[in-house]
């Protein structure tokens, strides 16, 4: 996937964030134009040029996957070291999490449980179907 467009995060927020009501459904779209527009055509970016405000918004897309953060570690003058965060935009998480769940078809295994009666589950011993040489004798 090269390009990650406004319709495709809208529809994977929609699917993550949405879903698990983190936010409701008309902030998607612009979740998705805040986070592209900080993006632009990069697949990085610098978290120091992200607001404080906005940060929350890139660690709930982190919480869902659609995001990770890295850092990085750089010698600068006189032996320091500078710790260098940024963001990623996680391309194939976007592009699963926007396509539509699966449909799971009725399992016939499933149909046949659910319709047996709640005296159908027991197992111990004496119940109707226990197994009476799985008793514990007790020790002497």
């Amino acid at each position: 996937m090269a390009v990650v467009t406004v319709e495709l995060l809208t529809e994977a927020i929609r699917n993550t964030l949405v879903t698990h009501g983190k936010i409701p459904p008309e902030r998607a779209e612009p979740l998705a134009r805040l986070v592209l527009n900080y993006f632009g055509t990069e697949e990085t970016l610098l978290d120091n040029v992200i607001s404080g405000d906005d940060r929350d918004a890139f660690y709930l897309l982190e919480e869902q996957g659609l995001l990770a953060s890295e850092e990085e570690d750089a010698l600068v003058a006189k032996g320091r070291t500078w710790r260098i965060h940024y963001w990623l935009l996680r391309k194939s998480t976007i592009e699963a999490a926007a396509r539509p769940p699966p449909v799971v078809a009725p399992d016939e295994a499933r149909e046949v449980y659910a319709k047996m009666p709640a005296d159908g589950w027991s197992h111990g011993a004496g119940s109707p179907g226990g197994n009476p040489s799985r008793t514990v004798a007790p020790r002497p």
